[in-house]
């Protein structure tokens, strides 16, 4: 039996990775800083810096996921070196040091965010512009990297949309998420009107998983990019009407109202960040359908009703 190992195996999406593949009686290594992994899963806490040694981690027959790195926008704002080495540098001197051990796949988890979307359209994965943000350009270089990298293991990258859900157990509307929750259904039931935002594509943490699971086991593909998204899209009016099972309705013209005092200031991030809701990011996972037994068998509305 082949065995897995999970870089980031205690982050968001690797440990649902981890528990996902446990509960079928997978062998799995989860690899992280952290002291421990999930349950059922042998650890090893390791840093995934520049001075770390890789090379005893892997062994012959090895599927090998790279679910780590560095997520947050602003994070890799303010560590651009870092969100480099995390994002890029790192997974390919893990992937060269897994193919000299002999693993069978190697399958790096990027972002759908490595490629600017065209606008009005709906993008497969070689629709856009490679991006220019800290964030998506180190992910679009790791792709690149690794792509090009002369292996003896298969080589293939899964770019997820938004991802919500469930994972270990814990509700992602916890915490943060869930603060975010409230303010919006407050926001729907004060507001009888809207702004208008772009819409979003977004996949279920179990739908990604499985996808995961699915293409690193897949022997048929090499040097393969895949969009995990489900086939709705999702703007603010939404969200909201979904949150709180009043329609909301959205407005363009107060969308303009409320965003014209910003567009003078396009450098703060947050800036940025706001007038980008203006901005529809459409993705197809039309090819993951084609090439393998996958379906998004969720919905991000239901999920919202679920939490709400």
């Amino acid at each position: 039996m082949a065995r897995w190992v999970v870089i980031g195996g205690t982050g968001y999406i690797g440990e649902a990775l981890c528990r996902r593949l446990s509960a079928s009686g997978q062998q799995v290594l989860s690899v992280s800083r952290a002291p421990s992994g999930p349950a059922g899963c042998e650890h090893l806490s390791l840093s995934l810096s520049p001075d770390s040694n890789f090379s005893s981690l892997f062994q012959s027959g090895d599927r090998v996921v790279y679910a780590a790195g560095m997520a947050g926008r602003s994070d890799c704002e303010r560590q651009p070196d870092l969100a480099r080495w995390l994002n890029s540098d790192c997974p390919l001197q893990l992937l060269r040091c897994a193919s000299v051990a002999g693993a069978e796949s190697f399958l790096y988890l990027s972002s759908v965010k490595a490629l600017r979307p065209p606008q009005g359209r709906v993008a497969d994965e070689n629709s856009g512009t490679p991006a220019s943000d800290t964030y998506g350009h180190s992910k679009w270089l790791g792709e690149r990297q690794l792509l090009a990298e002369s292996t003896n293991c298969r080589v293939n990258l899964i770019r997820p949309a938004s991802v919500y859900g469930n994972s270990g157990g814990l509700a992602e509307s916890g915490g943060k998420a869930g603060r975010w929750r409230g303010r919006l259904r407050l926001l729907g039931r004060l507001l009888p009107m809207l702004p208008a935002t772009g819409r979003r594509s977004f996949v279920s943490l179990p739908d990604l998983v499985q996808a995961i699971v699915l293409l690193a086991q897949a022997e048929q593909f090499d040097r393969q990019v895949f969009i995990a998204a489900e086939p709705d899209y999702y703007d603010l009016a939404n969200i909201v009407s979904a949150l709180t099972g009043v329609r909301a309705r959205g407005s363009r013209r107060l969308t303009r109202l409320l965003l014209a005092p910003l567009r003078l200031w396009r450098r703060p991030s947050l800036v940025r960040t706001l007038l980008e809701l203006e901005q529809s990011e459409l993705y197809s996972a039309a090819r993951l359908r084609r090439a393998l037994p996958w379906r998004a068998e969720r919905r991000y509305c239901e999920f919202l009703r679920e939490v709400s």
